[in-house]
Formats: C-alpha cells, sequence, structure tokens
C-alpha cells in the first residue's frame, strides 16, 4: 500500500485523500484480526443445545489425556470433538430422564466430590515443601552410599546354532584361530550377527540362566564351551567387563531431591491427619469391626 501511496502524484488531492482513507480501512481491519487472535480460545468449534464448545474447552479437555492418547486425539481431532458433543448430548439426555435426582447417581456424585476435594487438598499440604536443602542432598547421599553403586557388568558376543554339530564346528575355528565376528557373521541364527554377535553390556538376571552363567565364568577374552538351551546351541565371548563402582552425587541428585520431598510430604499429610483426628476425638470400635463387618 505504501508503494501505491508514492505512485499517487502529490499535485491530486483527491487521489491522495482516497489512499488514505484506503489505509485507514485496512488498518481498522489488521487491528481487528490482531485483537480477535488474542480471544481464539473463546471462538466456538461447536454448539450443543444453546451450549458452546469452544477452542479453550477443546484444548482443555485435549490436555488432561495422557501423553499416548492426546498424540491419537490430536491427530484426530474431528473423532475427538465428535466425543465431547456426544457427552454432552447424553448429559442432557440424563437430566431430561431426572437421574440427577437420582438417589444412587446423588450418593456417587457426593462420593466423587469429597475424593477431589481430598485429593486437592493433598496436593495444596504437599505443595507446602517444594525445595529440598543441598545439605540435606549431601547428607542422605553420604548416608546411602552403599545404595548408589553400579552392579558388575559384562559385555559379550554371542552365536546361535541349530545343531551341536555345528556348534562343535564353529567352536574348533575359533581354537584355530578365527575371528569370532566374521563366524557370527557367517553362521549365527541370532539376530545379533549383523552386529558380529555384539550384544553390548549386561547385569545379572538379564540373559538366559544358562547363558549368564557361562559368561560370569568367562575372563575377558575368553570363549564359552557349547551351551545348550531351548533356542538352540551357544557360544559366547567375553569382550568387556564393567566393575561395580559409587555413583557420582551429580548423577543422583535428582532421584535423592525427588525422594526426600516425597517424604516430607508424606510426614506433612501424616501429620495433618493425626491433628484433625485429634481434634475430632476419633474413636474405633474394634470388637464390632471384627465380629460385624463381613
Amino acid at each position: 500500500m505504501v508503494y501505491y501511496l508514492k505512485g499517487f502524484p502529490q499535485t491530486n488531492p483527491g487521489k491522495l485523500n482516497m489512499c488514505k482513507s484506503y489505509i485507514l480501512l485496512s488498518l481498522v481491519i489488521i487491528f481487528s484480526i490482531l485483537s480477535g487472535c488474542g480471544d481464539a480460545k473463546s471462538r466456538p468449534l461447536a454448539t450443543v443445545y444453546g451450549k458452546v464448545i469452544t477452542v479453550g474447552d477443546f484444548e482443555k479437555r485435549l490436555a488432561k489425556l495422557p501423553p499416548y492418547y492426546k498424540a491419537l486425539a490430536s491427530q484426530r481431532k474431528k473423532d475427538f470433538l465428535e466425543d465431547m458433543i456426544a457427552e454432552q448430548l447424553l448429559y442432557k439426555e440424563a437430566l431430561r430422564h431426572g437421574l440427577s435426582r437420582d438417589p444412587e447417581v446423588r450418593e456417587l456424585l457426593n462420593e466423587a466430590q469429597r475424593k477431589i476435594l481430598v485429593a486437592k487438598l493433598i496436593e495444596v499440604e504437599g505443595s507446602k515443601k517444594t525445595g529440598v536443602d543441598e545439605a540435606e542432598v549431601k547428607a542422605f547421599y553420604e548416608a546411602h552410599k552403599g545404595d548408589f553403586v553400579t552392579p558388575l557388568k559384562l559385555r559379550a558376543s554371542h552365536m546361535q546354532v541349530d545343531t551341536e554339530a555345528e556348534a562343535k564346528e564353529i567352536l574348533q575355528k575359533l581354537k584355530d584361530g578365527a575371528e569370532f565376528g566374521q563366524l557370527a557373521r557367517q553362521y549365527s541364527k541370532d539376530p545379533s550377527k549383523e552386529r558380529g554377535g555384539d550384544i553390548g553390556y549386561f547385569a545379572k538376571g538379564q540373559l538366559m540362566p544358562e547363558i549368564e552363567a557361562a559368561c560370569f565364568k568367562l575372563e575377558v577374552g575368553q570363549v564359552s564351551d557349547i551351551i545348550k538351551t531351548q533356542l538352540g546351541y551357544h557360544i559366547m565371548k567375553l569382550t568387556d567387563k564393567k566393575e561395580p563402582h559409587a555413583v557420582e552425587l551429580s548423577e543422583v541428585k535428582g532421584t535423592i531431591e525427588k525422594e526426600l520431598k516425597d517424604k516430607a510430604q508424606q510426614e506433612s499429610f501424616d501429620a495433618l491427619v493425626k491433628s484433625l483426628k485429634s481434634k475430632a476425638r476419633v474413636k474405633i470400635n474394634e470388637k464390632l469391626l471384627e465380629d460385624e463387618v463381613k
């Protein structure tokens, strides 16, 4: 529009006024659009019995979903909106049937309200303990240092074949100096053959018992005897060993902070319940509870 303005002769006031009017009109339209953007969440997506489902309603409902279902709903927005519409229709129909006055429904609603209020109270009380002192974290780490130790880990390469005869032939080739990775790529039935048989690092309890037992008897560089399992015949080579070692405080600081915070929140909750019980003078008929309640 600026270029159009420059194109008008400066000696023609009629055309210049027309251009100014056009610019003013354009500015009004732009400001209207911009002001509407800030209110986008209130724009209606659907209307059911006069009840408006807005962009904000849709996004709020979407945000409450677990991550997997949120991603699914985001891909199928129309279906998700249809579900919200169906829910509104069914809600109106339930009211028309007078179900809001049904004793069972009212009891369920009261119970749900109690649980929601209790959950909110726990959240509010728990939020009072928001931070954890650095000294607390360090003291906890020092007191539980034995718990922050990595287990012994082994790394091995693996070959699996169908028959004992095949396994014996491969084992002999290894004894004659053949390279384990090359033989694994050539003969092994296991998917690890693509990596020369390498199965990476593992700790106790992660492999089949027969294979694991054989591996933990090997020294780095040693090859096992033939191992028979329900899957076939196996040969293992131990390629590395990582001894247990203490984990640095920096690596577990976040975990410790969360544990201390959870503990503080639990203690706060327990103290609150204890205080409320003492004020209410709660009494329990233990005998009746034991004898009569089934």
